[in-house]
């Protein structure tokens, strides 16, 4: 008898079928036609909200419109590339409500919106990611929440198959994009629509309409009466100095770029339980100081730093733009190369990474002869973290350059010039190796922890510039040492509006620009106190006073100065005190030395190869 044979038969795993509603053919295409008209409106509602704004009511018609036509074009070169319509609507509202969200947090962290350039400083983002709080707020889990419901209601419709896309529907949507891009960037629809770049919020003019305008604008315009003769004629009237030095003058020059060192007292309202910055205060032998306005507002470091180093204004530039990623090269003058002229040996330190503004090719393009990072400095010592989490101190900072001045050669001439890192965002992290000294006081008084983080540090930096002069107040050498913020800090959203208001004028608003500087020497200067100007014009203050060669582009804005003391992104003030913002013009007379300084600055950053080299160099 022959034994039966089991075949074991495999059993089905049932795959999840997702519930479809039962459209027929006709009715499925029709609902995602309606879909592809109404995503665009989700996309856009989801993305003001995410930034602040009521969509339907914050916007001109023409602003309306002009952000709906760039979510439209989007979500029909979405639906050429997927070829399905609910594939399109679904990655079209996903990617605009991550679009949103990215400068949700930006506005968040550095008090501004989002601009083409940050693209291209994704690495300097990266290095300090780690330092900031991404919990959501109510409005990311609200948009969130609208945007899942949208994919669930749309992942109901029928499945649908790919499109056969016919040259018939390529040729005109792709038309009908590129015509409407040509417009938009090829024309002057923008200008005569009044429509400007917002560099702070996207409440006047919405986050993707705001984004195309910087777009439009990165390209710089050559100045009227930009002419051969023109630059000429400037060049004869401001020859510059020989690189000749004279007894007297100074063996070492030390300039810091006190990371987000303001002082927050000169804000409406605002008071510290003490002065947290008592010798900085105290100095007044020796000593210029006074505020520096900054073009900056919570980060952007590096646009300081481009100001301070070139004398150039970002003013004149395209909102949002960074030179140390777009228009730095080698051989750019500076005050780096007219230090090296007078035979400086010139370093430059940051005790951060190297990663940051593109940093290393920028120092190598200025000439530094040497540069340093966090690794390259020694027994470093870390405030609010560790090495990982932290920042090098002030305290440690400067003990680093005391060793690179110890280490010189005696009588050797050294410029060096210092990126403090310290006081750097975030100001709700860890309270590690920070002692709470200085916090708010009166009405603000416990509401803004992290104003009373800010407050302690800048306090601790305070306490670590007084080494630094005291010690060099020992030094034989004549040594000045130059010290300014690059910026103020983001250190609540509300607590700006809570000091200035919602829309505060322009010289209101100035105050978030303002932080101080301080001008000391280790030997008889003549002292000012009170000093007030851009950061453009520092270093020629700096030069000035060290009774250094001044270049001719800095005689040339010592006389701007004197009509034109201020001038940043959020406007200009004259000689009178009387402020212009953005969009407000000049008296003609103060409009002729602008233009002046225009058409100078266009020479040297955008016509290098017939730069007049005479007036931005030492002769």
């Amino acid at each position: 008898m022959s034994t039966p044979v089991s075949v074991h038969t495999p059993r089905r795993t049932r795959r999840f079928s997702w519930p479809r509603i039962g459209f027929t053919e006709a009715q499925a295409a029709w609902a995602g036609r309606g879909l592809l008209a109404a995503a665009p409106l989700l996309s856009f509602t989801l993305v003001e909200v995410l930034n602040y704004n009521n969509p339907w009511t914050d916007f001109t018609a023409a602003q309306l419109i002009l952000n709906l036509l760039w979510y439209y074009a989007g979500e029909a070169l979405l639906y050429l590339l997927l070829r399905r319509r609910p594939s399109a609507v679904k990655w079209g509202v996903g990617l605009a409500w991550a679009f949103g969200c990215v400068n949700h947090y930006l506005i968040s962290f550095r008090g501004r919106t989002l601009f083409p350039g940050d693209l291209l400083t994704l690495g300097t983002a990266v290095n300090v990611a780690g330092q900031y709080n991404y919990t959501p707020d109510s409005k990311q889990v609200i948009t969130f929440a609208i945007l899942l419901a949208f994919l669930v209601l749309v992942s109901l419709l029928p499945k649908e198959e790919k499109h056969a896309i016919s040259w018939k529907r390529i040729v005109p949507i792709s038309a009908l994009c590129a015509g409407y891009a040509a417009l938009f960037f090829g024309t002057g629809l923008v200008e005569a629509l009044e429509i400007a770049p917002s560099m702070w919020t996207t409440r006047e003019n919405g986050l993707v309409l705001n984004f195309s305008v910087c777009l439009k604008y990165m390209r710089v315009e050559k100045p009227e009466g930009y002419t051969p003769e023109h630059l000429a004629s400037l060049s004869r009237e401001y020859p510059g100095e020989g690189a000749v030095l004279e007894d007297g003058q100074p063996v070492n020059v030390i300039v810091i770029m006190n990371e987000s060192l303001a002082d927050l007292t000169v804000l409406p309202g605002v008071e510290s339980s003490r002065d947290a910055m008592p010798f900085l205060h105290s100095l007044t032998e020796n000593t210029v100081k006074g505020y520096a306005y900054t073009s900056v507002f919570g980060g952007t470091t590096a646009n300081s730093e481009y100001e301070f180093l070139t004398g150039n204004t970002t003013a004149f530039l395209p909102a949002g733009t960074v030179p140390y990623q777009m228009y730095v090269s080698a051989g750019d003058p500076t005050l780096v190369g007219q230090m090296k002229a007078l035979g400086y040996r010139c370093i430059a330190s940051h005790p951060y990474r190297s990663s940051g503004w593109n940093r290393p090719a920028v120092y190598s393009n200025f000439g530094f002869d040497e540069t340093y990072f966090e690794r390259d400095f020694q027994n470093r010592v870390y405030m609010r973290g560790d090495a990982r989490s932290g920042y090098v101190s002030d305290q440690s900072n400067y003990e680093n350059l005391v060793r690179m001045y110890e280490e010189k050669s005696p009588g050797e001439r050294l410029f060096l010039f210092n990126v403090t890192m310290q006081n750097h965002s975030a100001y709700n992290m860890p309270w590690d190796n920070l002692d709470r000294e200085v916090w708010l006081a009166g009405a603000l008084e416990g509401r803004f922890q992290t104003v009373d983080q800010y407050f302690s540090l800048v306090y601790q930096s305070d306490k670590a510039f007084e080494y630094l002069v005291t010690y060099f107040s020992q030094v034989e050498e004549p040594t000045v040492i130059l010290m300014f913020g690059d910026h103020q800090p983001q250190v609540a959203t509300n607590f700006y509006t809570d000091v200035l208001g919602d829309n505060p004028d322009t010289a209101l608003a100035q105050r978030k620009q303002m932080t101080p500087f301080v001008l000391w020497a280790n030997y008889d200067i003549e002292e000012r106190d009170g000093v007030e100007l851009s950061l453009n014009y520092l270093s020629g203050l700096l030069m000035e006073t060290a009774g250094l060669p001044l270049t001719g582009y800095q005689e040339f804005q010592r006389e701007l100065y004197e009509d034109l003391p201020i001038i940043n992104t959020l406007g200009i003030r004259d000689s009178e005190g009387n402020w212009y913002g953005e969009n407000e013009s000049l008296p003609e007379d103060l409009a002729s030395l602008l233009s002046r300084y225009q058409v100078l600055q266009y020479n040297n950053l955008f016509d290098k190869d017939r730069r007049a080299d005479s007036i931005f160099s030492l002769r």
